[in-house]
């Protein structure tokens, strides 16, 4: 019975070299479709190739990252979810399992994506939220970053926080929605959009700490966004970045 079979999965990225497989030759670092890829082709007899909602950066977390793939099976979909997890490694799970109409492509057919940013802003380092966050120990002045997350949100060129961003035909996105929460030390920035060009939302959160520390004039945001001035700064820490949801219809 051919299927298609949509997975939605949680991992932590730390031990990871992203999500994607690189496809190169004599390559070493383990990614999460690896690993999928390489259970499920034992699970199911068969070879099988995933197709991703999109990718994730080294040591980038996910709570939910939709994916699917096609399968020859009479196994019973309700059947394969426990024994899956019982052989995947503590730091990925499965946690939804169904079967999708035969065209479904989960990432050609997104709507939007959210992702998650967490900064861990204390005086003092954790060892225990250091692979989960960004420590920041200055303060941070959330006005700012909130007048500045306001300037970028809407649709518009996003090339200045793109890597690599001349491979793009366009790199214009709509930045939906984008919000600053501060909650017993820890800063949560939430982004969502229709899409997300490599290391945008890294670069993004970069940009809204260096508004933050008082270090990007309002007045220099718009030269920015049009490329009359570079964003030079480092993207933030993968560790610190989650993906959160993504949307279909």
């Amino acid at each position: 019975m051919k299927r298609n079979v949509f997975l939605e999965i949680e991992y932590i990225g730390t031990n990871y070299f992203g999500f994607q497989v690189q496809r190169k030759e004599n390559q070493k670092e383990i990614t999460i479709q690896s690993v999928l890829e390489n259970l499920l082709s034992s699970f199911f007899q068969q070879p099988i190739k995933i197709t991703a909602s999109g990718r994730t950066d080294r040591g980038v977390h996910a709570k939910a990252h939709p994916l699917n793939f096609k399968i020859d099976t009479k196994i019973p979909l309700e059947n394969i979810k426990k024994p899956l997890n019982k052989r995947l490694p503590d730091d990925i799970r499965i946690k939804r399992v169904k079967e999708v109409p035969w065209d479904f492509h989960s990432r050609f057919m997104a709507k939007s994506k959210i992702y998650s940013y967490m900064i861990y802003n204390h005086k003092e380092p954790s060892l225990f939220w250091h692979n989960f966050s960004w420590f920041l120990p200055d303060q941070l002045d959330l006005v700012l970053m909130r007048e500045a997350a306001k300037k970028i949100t809407g649709k518009r060129s996003f090339y200045c926080f793109a890597k690599d961003a001349k491979k793009y035909k366009s790199c214009i996105r709509d930045l939906k929605n984008l919000t600053i929460i501060k909650k017993r030390g820890f800063i949560y920035i939430n982004l969502k959009a229709d899409g997300f060009l490599r290391q945008m939302a890294r670069n993004i959160v970069s940009f809204l700490v260096e508004a933050g520390g008082g270090k990007i004039e309002t007045g220099q945001i718009d030269k920015i966004l049009s490329q009359e001035k570079r964003f030079m700064k480092k993207p933030a820490p993968a560790r610190g970045l989650y993906l959160k949801k993504v949307n279909y219809k």
